[in-house]
């Protein structure tokens, strides 16, 4: 491994000048934990003036970085090194990501050291917005008020209050055209026009605040009730400002006007707290159940930036800056790959667009030896699209729709990513991977069906309970009445229990699971030294290749070459080794639309156009090596032709 640092100015003066400002860690100690962490073992990592000043700052200040900069190292070794210095047994570090896949990956890499190990633990924080403000402000403040905490997600819930609905009322709602999306409690029920007389209203406030007392609470009503309590409480701030001195905010494009709000509430524009927040304005793709993603809070003035990527050339940024809605541009580096390797615009007709994947893969067979496709085997090859799951029926002027129409025999499973595992905290963690990739609920509760039938079935000794497409109702069916609506609220108890799985928390998850267990038996079964429910790290899985998998064999020289098949948004944040990008239809054809923008120019980018450059710009700066592009042959012009050619695009026909 080749390791440079690039001294930036005054670099050589930590833990020398003014101590009490800067600090006692010295410029040998950053290079020896530079030297020393895990993490670094085998890469080629520079740390040029830029990232080294990012390190050493400690001011209140915004980082843009681009993809492939570094960013999330960056923001792991500083935690790393502040908490080896860290003076305060009360006082901690505050860090806050938008998904649990963000937070398990900052804690997965802290956890790698000794030193790492302490920011996971009290007195400091890191978790999701959600899971802060639930934690800190609301939570405390509902339990003190006489409610109880039953469940905390906004799916079930919403679900759970339509099925009390009324039968009439009901059939009035769906007549309005509306759905369960209504019995959520939003600051602005009172607004809802299409009821003159006001009853229907009355009736679902009503369920919302029975439910409510019950304890059951949607995402979004926990964060208004955080607003509600932070503007009527303000020595609340006080107390989180002084807990928490300092605050991260990882994948900060990401943030609502919203939370802006609630976080300006909590820590304050004029406190001592320092708040950086690094992101990427580029790829702010995820919405907010409030409001809409709004780049005038990211960047705010003067932010640093980290405008090198790490993860390709210059050929591949070009063309995701092509795309890119901020005005400052990323550089890439030279890497391992031939430059002759040609990034690809397929241009298809309908009939051939069955040929697609396996240009694709036979481009990445000709780019690529098999050494490099081994070597990087964790990042894969990707097919994405900005609609990949089959919901329905492609019709003419939506072709094609989605990737399947493109591999016609694919089809988006959660439960066919892995075969089975063999412990419980495994099915658990598949269950949240299910909801963040999907975005749906019943994934994750089918996975924890799973796990409990697993351990149920080897209490029993044989198969009590029959997998027979949906466990959940299965497993209702094996309880009477009384103890099927016991198994429901325990349910619902557990999945709020897993939202942030942790060592730490796993004896209570196993004590609710426990008492899940003992609904299924005539006497108590003690779980406690049964092997699948025992706490493991990361067991080792084996891939199931079935419909998430596309293998292209070259049939002249028999290589072979697998493709992963998925969303853009499920990959925000990944690194391919080749990443192929295929039109889908999303009210309008995605690229198409797109294309318009960049290479005829428009006078203005409305919010949807800018959404669809933003999506295009995180599918284009995956790949390390190689990047593609499928469009139908008759969406794009010569005039959009000669600029994607300028811009560096190969085109091929197929």
């Amino acid at each position: 491994m080749k390791l440079m640092v690039i001294n930036g100015p005054n670099l050589n003066m930590l833990g020398i000048r003014e101590q009490n400002i800067y600090g006692t860690f010295t410029y040998e100690d950053l290079c020896k934990y530079i030297e020393n962490y895990p993490e670094f073992n085998g890469k080629n990592i520079e740390f040029d003036e830029s990232r080294v000043e990012i390190i050493k700052n400690m001011q209140s200040v915004d980082i843009q970085a681009f993809p492939g900069s570094g960013k999330t190292t960056m923001l792991i070794s500083k935690l790393a090194i502040l908490a080896k210095k860290w003076k305060y047994s009360t006082r901690g570090i505050c860090v806050l990501s938008h998904t649990n896949v963000a937070r398990e990956e900052i804690e997965g890499r802290l956890g790698n050291t000794e030193v790492g190990q302490k920011i996971l633990l009290y007195p400091h924080f890191i978790g999701t917005f959600h899971s802060f403000f639930d934690t800190f402000v609301t939570i405390p403040w509902l339990k003190s008020s006489g409610y109880k905490i039953n469940i905390i997600d906004s799916e079930m819930v919403m679900k759970y209050r339509w099925k009390r609905i009324p039968y009439k009322t009901k059939l009035y709602l769906q007549k309005q055209y509306k759905n369960e999306n209504i019995c959520e409690y939003k600051g602005n029920i009172g607004k809802i026009d299409w009821d003159k007389n006001g009853k229907t209203k009355e009736i679902i406030l009503s369920i919302i605040e029975d439910t409510q007392k019950d304890g059951y609470f949607t995402f979004g009503e926990m964060l208004l009730f955080a607003k509600k309590i932070l503007s009527e409480n303000r020595n609340i701030a006080k107390s989180i400002q002084y807990r928490f001195p300092i605050l991260f905010i990882d994948e900060a494009q990401d943030t609502d006007e919203f939370q802006w709000e609630l976080l300006n509430m909590a820590f304050g524009n004029e406190s001592n707290v320092v708040m950086q927040c690094y992101g990427d304005v580029n790829q702010a793709i995820y919405n907010s159940v409030f409001t809409e993603n709004n780049s005038n809070y990211f960047p705010r003035n003067a932010p640093l930036l980290l405008k090198e990527s790490k993860r390709f050339n210059h050929k591949i940024a070009g063309l995701a800056n092509s795309v890119a809605v901020s005005e400052e541009r990323m550089n890439g580096t030279d890497n391992d790959f031939s430059d002759s390797i040609k990034n690809t615009i397929f241009l298809f007709k309908k009939d051939s667009i069955n040929k697609v994947i396996d240009e694709f893969g036979r481009l990445v067979l000709n780019s690529f030896t098999d050494e490099e496709i081994k070597r990087y085997d964790k990042d894969g090859i990707h097919v994405i699209g900005m609609i990949h799951d089959k919901k329905e029926e492609t019709t003419e002027k939506q072709f094609p729709k989605g990737i399947y129409d493109y591999w016609t025999d694919y089809r988006f499973c959660s439960d066919n990513k892995y075969k089975n595992p063999n412990y419980i905290i495994t099915y658990f963690r598949r269950g949240n991977e299910a909801f963040n990739y999907s975005g749906e609920n019943e994934d994750r509760v089918d996975y924890i069906c799973k796990g409990i039938v697993k351990l149920i079935n080897n209490i029993n000794g044989t198969i009590k309970i029959y997998d027979k497409g949906n466990l959940f109702n299965s497993m209702l069916k094996e309880l009477q009445e009384d103890k099927a609506k016991i198994f429901r609220n325990k349910m619902l108890n557990l999945i709020s229990c897993i939202n942030d799985l942790s060592e730490y928390n796993w004896a209570d998850v196993l004590l609710k699971i426990q008492s899940i267990i003992n609904l299924f038996f005539d006497e108590e079964k003690c779980i406690e030294g049964i092997e699948c429910v025992k706490w493991v790290e990361n067991e080792i899985e084996i891939k199931n290749e079935k419909n998430v998998i596309y293998k292209y064999i070259d049939d002249e020289t028999n290589r072979s070459v697998d493709m992963i098949f998925g969303s853009i948004h499920s990959v925000k944040g990944k690194t391919h080794l080749a990443t192929l990008v295929v039109e889908t239809y999303m009210r309008t054809h995605n690229i198409k639309s797109i294309n318009n923008y960049v290479y005829v120019g428009k006078a203005k980018i409305s919010k949807t156009i800018e959404k669809r450059l933003k999506c295009q710009y995180v599918a284009l700066s995956r790949a390390r090596g190689l990047v593609c592009v499928a469009i139908p042959e008759d969406s794009i012009n010569e005039t959009i032709k000669d600029g994607l050619q300028k811009d560096g695009w190969n085109i091929v026909s197929i």
